[in-house]
């Protein structure tokens, strides 16, 4: 794709800092973090989330604070079974709820840049988008202080 067509070109240097940050952060085992930052996102779609997605959400984030089980596993089989009957075509919104309920995947480069262009694609800006990188990747925020775009 030619550089001047690509939507994401605004995006690229706060993807790389993310890549950096992720590179030394150790966080590629915590799962934690991974669905601390789709809930970030989550959070800041706000009222674009419809009643079952909240739901999820919430659930997620009890299951995260207090292990809470119960609730997490009643969204997880929701959002699996979707997965299964649209053949993994979920919304940017659906895909970021669906990351907040996983508890097996850790904080990478690449699970970071996934979850940023779907926040991106679901309607987030690229100054609410940063703002939840800074609040929820350790590292982030002091990275993005001595590095400005």
């Amino acid at each position: 794709m030619d550089d001047a067509n690509d939507p994401h070109l605004p995006i690229r240097p706060t993807l790389d800092l993310l890549d950096e940050v992720l590179d030394v952060a150790g966080l590629e085992n915590d799962a934690g973090a991974q669905a601390a930052l789709a809930l970030g996102f989550c959070d800041r779609l706000g009222d674009r989330l419809d009643a079952d997605q909240r739901a999820a959400v919430d659930a997620a984030r009890c299951y995260w604070s207090q292990q809470d089980r119960a609730g997490r596993r009643r969204w997880h089989a929701v959002y699996a079974s979707r997965l299964d009957q649209q053949r993994q075509v979920l919304s940017p919104v659906d895909r970021l709820v669906w990351c907040s309920l996983v508890d097996n995947t850790g904080l990478t480069g690449s699970t970071g840049e996934f979850l940023v262009l779907e926040a991106l694609d679901a309607g987030l800006g690229l100054d609410d988008v940063e703002a939840v990188l800074c609040g929820s990747v350790p590292g982030f925020a002091a990275a993005r202080v001595q590095r400005p775009f």
